[in-house]
């Protein structure tokens, strides 16, 4: 016996963030009913780019002269737009000698630009 089950409407697969417009102002303009997802409104998914799923500035080494001689570069939903709802961010961290990582705390929000 074979079975076989999908979802006729599915949900949707991503929600690539998009900062730069509120969801008020998408629903002024109701071409797309923006859905908002972790604080973020989404981009219309008909509009999306490859460039909303890429990010370029991991390989670039950071600025550790600072008085904590480290630099945090974060890859998040904030540099990734495709990223929003998935759950996913990455970092680099650059150290110089004796640099530190001080103390501090992860947010549940995505980080804004």
């Amino acid at each position: 016996m074979h079975k076989q089950a999908f979802e006729p409407s599915p949900l949707q697969d991503f929600c690539i963030a998009d900062p730069s417009n509120s969801v008020l102002k998408f629903l002024k303009n109701v071409t797309f009913r923006a859905a908002m997802v972790n604080g973020l409104a989404c981009k219309d998914p008909k509009i999306a780019e490859a460039t909303d799923f890429f990010f370029t500035g991991l390989h670039i080494m950071g600025n550790t002269s600072n008085k904590v001689g480290s630099k945090v570069t974060p890859a998040n939903v904030a540099q990734i737009p495709g990223l929003n709802t998935l759950g996913i961010s990455i970092a680099r961290i650059d150290y110089a000698p004796w640099g530190l990582n001080p103390p501090h705390t992860h947010t549940l929000e995505p980080q804004r630009s």
